[in-house]
């Protein structure tokens, strides 16, 4: 091909076009869960059921397993005697009283002692709702340490379940400095599974921030990932690519 010929050919094709603009930056992340906690049992007693197992969805405030309750049982009722019995007491020394029978210190030292019988009905109560082990939020029982006739001890913070809430899904990474203004709470962001591409998702920066590690230069920022039941394969410890907006334009 002459020289020419190739100029004019140049000419004809027009100026090279500009490279594609850059979609994001890319971070690599696990996702992660903002509860997970270990249950155990506030008070020492034995294992009597156990109504969940692992994987088993549950609701807050719904039962995991039952200590034995015998014995709180017997203390509320002896608890609940003492109150009332109490309170006969009181309301004669108040009866007594108008008639300038019961002085005003006996009145009141009455008046104390049905109030602490109070006091101890109520913890008798409490202590009673300690045998029935509660999930303490809505999630899925992610391990079971609990067996039936098995002691606890409430002293020992002895595990017997571990809950974990899979929402909201969320995923952190650590923006450097110098590019954090180039991002802004609520910008849309890509997920992609590391290993199961095909399971791409999309989520909302949600938190960013508002101081610069030292050490590092960089910035925290949280992710919320959205999610649906089509996709069992975003789960909590799922490596993913987290692909953020590119620059906005003016």
């Amino acid at each position: 091909m002459s020289f020419s010929l190739f100029f004019a050919l140049l000419l004809a094709s027009g100026p090279a076009a500009p490279p594609a603009p850059s979609a994001g930056t890319v971070y690599s992340s696990h996702l992660m869960v903002d509860q997970e906690v270990t249950v155990g049992s506030r008070i020492t007693g034995i294992v009597e059921t156990i109504l969940v197992d692992r994987g088993t969805h549950v609701v807050k405030g719904q039962t995991l397993a039952n200590l034995d309750p015998r014995e709180l049982d017997a203390d509320v009722r002896q608890a609940k005697a003492d109150m009332e019995l109490k309170k006969v007491e009181f309301e004669r020394a108040q009866a007594l009283s108008s008639g300038n029978v019961v002085s005003k210190a006996d009145l009141d030292a009455t008046r104390a002692r049905y109030a602490v019988a109070v006091a101890a009905f109520e913890k008798a109560k409490t202590l009673r709702d300690y045998a029935v082990i509660r999930a303490p939020f809505s999630g899925v029982v992610t391990e079971k340490i609990a067996r039936v006739g098995q002691k606890v001890i409430d002293i020992q913070n002895q595990p017997l379940f571990k809950v974990t809430a899979f929402e909201p899904l969320l995923a952190r990474i650590y923006v450097p400095d110098k590019e954090i203004g180039t991002i802004h709470r609520g910008d849309a962001v890509e997920i992609v599974p590391t290993n199961f591409p095909r399971e791409r998702a999309t989520g909302k920066i949600e938190y960013i921030s508002p101081t610069v590690d030292a050490g590092s230069g960089t910035v925290e920022v949280i992710i919320r990932v959205r999610r649906d039941a089509a996709q069992p394969m975003l789960r909590p410890g799922v490596a993913v690519q987290v692909r953020l907006p590119g620059p906005r334009r003016s």
